[in-house]
């Protein structure tokens, strides 16, 4: 799950680094944040494509900033166009939610499944010997001496 979740974040993180390189920044600087289909979306699919960058690390956060920045973009495309744009916005943001949620899943998933016991340390018996240092053994015999 956590393989198909870093897959389409690289997908969507791809498609991203397309879309800024081949017309982003020509179209970055224009944009204003009095229309709704301006800076806000853009900045929404900021949040969400960093969201998935930091689900390398940190799954939680970056699955939660993916799941607002792709809610965000639905929210923003459907408020601003109303309901033709949805379809487009969908599409644009079922990649960004997907991996988001995924993240999110194998995040709590792995804070809930049982950890796997560490090995306890290893008791000696009465009867083996016990290896200890040179240092230490020169000590012992200093002791067995004094005492003698």
């Amino acid at each position: 799950m956590r393989g198909s979740a870093r897959v389409l974040g690289l997908f969507s993180i791809g498609l991203y680094l397309l879309f800024i390189i081949e017309s982003g920044l020509r179209i970055v600087p224009m944009l204003s944040w009095s229309d709704f289909r301006g800076m806000p979306l853009f900045l929404a699919l900021t949040v969400a494509v960093l969201g998935l960058v930091i689900a390398w690390g940190w799954e939680a956060l970056g699955g939660f900033l993916a799941l607002a920045g792709g809610a965000s973009i639905l929210a923003l495309a459907y408020t601003a166009s109303g309901p033709g744009m949805t379809f487009t916005a969908t599409l644009l943001a079922l990649p960004l939610l997907t991996a988001g949620l995924l993240h999110l899943v194998c995040s709590i998933w792995t804070r809930l499944s049982p950890q796997p016991e560490t090995r306890a340390p290893r008791t000696v018996k009465s009867n083996q010997r016990v290896r200890t240092s040179t240092a230490q053994c020169r000590l012992n015999t200093q002791k067995r001496q004094a005492h003698a």
